[in-house]
């Protein structure tokens, strides 16, 4: 075959300028720290490169945004249920003290002050915010858990469901007075009776009276319920309000029929007659009441966390009725159990919210308010006693206004004696219902903190992996700078030797062969 200038000269150029892109080439990985600067350049490794940093940011964004976003929640979750605890505890000392048959008038005042600022601090904790999202109210993260202020603008209507462990006996004292100087009653402990009564206490008191749905129509309440074997039934509930006649409110207590129920709105309690009271109290008895409440106190629990439940702003004439864990077939039974979770590695989520209803219950609020009543009624009764008998010393009276004087004290006495036992009693059973309360909120503590142990882990974990996934993706489009600088002068020097030849080869001409 006859090599020709031509073609060696071709020859030339094109090994020249191979060279040179092969120079150019690992010029530009020394330049940039990389393999290929355009996925043409090798698709294996641009393709695996991709992959390699997607799974690199799903890692960062784990890492940098999802768990410690979930670690901040969990710490505001146990940190709120930290302070819980040291309340409880905090009434449950003083339920240690207030049992005591050694108190004194002046002990029950300090204790009745205990108890109004311990109130109002049980439910302020489950306020608890991160990042301006509740953490105790499910996925309305918007709303606080209680009101913020008092308001009698918002009706609601709910649905309470109840059991047969929420009917109890309840001791009621009858024949209490008043004691007026200057008016004297006929009055002798006979007038003071200690009864039973079949209950039913509600979440809420000062309920609305008379009963009224959200849209305005009438709301008559009633009780249905359903026995373990199967049997279903109602009973309609009157309601009343006290009255400033004590009588007629002993007789709301004591006077009612075998299978009758009865709300009482001020204090939301259903009295239940005998017959009624029995088949409700039936083993695995379930029964539901629908009530209205349009005045709450500052600190109270919103309805919408707990019930199924409607609510209108009556100051606002254009306002509509907003309901609340309904759907088509009525209540939803599990929109209390609203889970939270945070997707936390791959495949791997974590619930992270810790639900009001676990916690933060009706009772407790209810318990201390009953507590606080039971001290009140004591104190007061003591005040009567004391003014009696300063009126027994007074020789301003007559020998007639002596004996009723007498009368009305030996009458306080008992009443005195009756409350006092009461009161006790209500301690005494406080004492293991708040240890009840602690217990379970302390359960709910231990599992946000089994959570945030499992969080540190995974977070460990997912420390790990986007430091192997870093490794390898500069192992996969990263140069060794080192091998690259010596092949890059190795071309170098063969782009030199190429350039030396090709221009030996091209001086010659045929005339140098003639």
């Amino acid at each position: 075959m006859r090599i020709t200038n031509g073609i060696m000269n071709n020859n030339a150029k094109t090994n020249i300028t191979l060279n040179k892109e092969y120079a150019d080439r690992l010029n530009t990985q020394v330049a940039t720290g990389q393999k290929i600067t355009r996925p043409s350049d090798d698709p294996v490794i641009a393709i695996r490169a991709l992959r390699l940093n997607t799974n690199i940011a799903e890692l960062n964004q784990y890492y940098d945004k999802n768990i410690p976003d979930a670690e901040s929640w969990l710490t505001t979750t146990e940190t709120a249920l930290d302070q819980t605890n040291s309340i409880l505890e905090s009434i449950q000392k003083n339920l240690t003290t207030g049992a005591s048959d050694d108190n004194t008038a002046g002990d029950r005042m300090n204790l009745l002050e205990n108890m109004a600022a311990l109130r109002k601090q049980i439910y302020a904790a489950g306020n608890a915010d991160y990042a301006g999202r509740t953490v105790f109210t499910g996925y309305r993260t918007g709303e606080s858990l209680t009101f913020l202020d008092d308001t009698d603008n918002l009706q609601y209507s709910m649905i309470q469901n109840l059991t047969f462990k929420d009917v109890s006996k309840i001791d009621y004292v009858s024949g209490s007075f008043g004691v007026n100087k200057s008016a004297l009653l006929d009055k002798s402990e006979l007038d003071i009776d200690c009864t039973e009564v079949y209950r039913v206490r509600l979440a809420y008191n000062k309920l609305d009276d008379p009963q009224v749905n959200p849209d305005g129509s009438a709301l008559s309440p009633e009780i249905s319920y359903k026995l373990k074997d199967g049997t279903t039934g109602t009973y309609n509930v009157s309601v009343v309000s006290l009255t400033p006649d004590q009588s007629v409110n002993d007789g709301y207590y004591t006077s009612i029929g075998e299978d009758e129920v009865r709300l009482i709105a001020d204090t939301g309690e259903l009295i239940l007659g005998r017959n009624a009271a029995q088949n409700l109290q039936s083993d695995g008895a379930e029964f539901s009441i629908e009530y209205s409440k349009s005045e709450f106190d500052k600190g109270d629990l919103r309805p919408e966390h707990y019930f199924a439940c409607k609510s209108k702003d009556t100051a606002d004439a254009a306002s509509k009725v907003i309901p609340y864990n309904y759907d088509e077939t009525g209540t939803t039974p599990d929109f209390k159990k609203q889970k939270i979770t945070y997707e936390v590695a791959f495949n791997q989520s974590l619930e992270i919210n810790t639900n009001a209803c676990d916690v933060y219950s009706h009772d407790i609020g209810r318990d201390v308010d009953e507590l606080i009543a039971a001290t009140q009624a004591v104190v007061d009764v003591e005040e009567k006693i004391k003014t009696l008998e300063s009126m027994q010393k007074d020789t301003g009276y007559s020998e007639t206004d002596l004996e009723k004087i007498n009368g009305m004290l030996e009458a306080c006495n008992k009443e005195f004696d009756f409350l006092k036992e009461i009161m006790q009693k209500k301690f005494s059973q406080g004492i293991g219902r708040f240890q009840d309360y602690a217990a379970r909120l302390n359960t709910e503590n231990a599992a946000a903190g089994s959570k945030s142990e499992r969080l540190a882990l995974t977070k460990e974990r997912v420390s790990e992996q986007r430091q192997n996934f870093k490794e390898l993706a500069d192992s996969n489009i990263n140069i060794d700078l080192t091998d690259t600088a010596i092949d890059l002068k190795s071309a170098e020097v063969a782009l030199q030797a190429a350039q030396s030849a090709t221009a030996k080869i091209v001086q010659q001409t045929l005339l140098n062969y003639i």
